[in-house]
């Protein structure tokens, strides 16, 4: 995995790289603010540029688009000490695939690096249900359906069709390792750890209603 890393902390900036470097990793380039990451990323071609959010002049968030348009392959995560909802949920409508805390220990920040670059959202579940939906509302169980994609709401149906992954893959015509990709993004935006969870979630308060209308049964 090839690797930009931006922070205005120039030992943390530093120790990052040494970090990432000693995990097999190829940290390509290291930016001291999110303009030179731009630039960098533009040269370099990475796989994912990890990007802080917050800097003395604002977040970064602003130049997560700017990011994607110099290497449209590249993915964004996102660093920061904190867990702001709604920087995450922010980060994402601006094309995040990822948001993880300077706290972590190096291999869970590698962990998240590694779903962004398979095309997985790399936030944590809890997290992510509180950026989609920073006030709770306990009448709706299935609130984080409206956020799903028709690619995910057919995994959903493989999944409640109780499909291995193998038969989920062969009904969606994709490969086995993109068919467990959408299914970790479904469990992810759902909140669930499990496919057994996401079934049982569906079984307890869906209805014919609830499905996209080419889905229904």
């Amino acid at each position: 995995m090839r690797i930009v890393v931006c922070d205005d902390h120039l030992l943390l900036l530093e120790a990052l790289g040494l970090a990432l470097g000693a995990t097999g990793h190829d940290v390509v380039a290291l930016a001291g603010n999110p303009e030179d990451a731009i630039t960098a990323v533009a040269e370099h071609h990475p796989d994912v540029c990890l990007l802080d959010v917050n800097f003395p002049d604002g977040t970064s968030v602003n130049a997560i688009q700017r990011v994607r348009a110099a290497s449209p392959e590249t993915k964004v995560v996102m660093l920061s000490a904190e867990s702001d909802h709604a920087i995450v949920g922010r980060a994402i409508a601006e094309g995040a695939s990822g948001y993880v805390g300077k706290e972590k220990p190096i291999t869970e920040i590698v962990e998240m690096l590694d779903r962004a670059v398979r095309g997985q959202l790399a936030v944590e579940p809890s997290l992510l249900q509180r950026a989609l939906r920073p006030h709770k509302a306990a009448d709706d169980p299935l609130w984080a359906l409206q956020f799903l994609t028709d690619r995910e709401w057919q995994v959903m149906r493989c999944i409640m069709d109780g499909q291995t992954t193998e038969e989920m893959a062969d009904s969606l015509g994709v490969q086995r390792s993109t068919a467990r990709t959408h299914v970790q993004n479904l469990l992810t935006k759902l909140g669930v750890h499990s496919r057994l969870q996401a079934a049982a979630l569906m079984s307890a308060h869906g209805s014919t209603e609830s499905w996209p209308v080419h889905l229904r049964q």
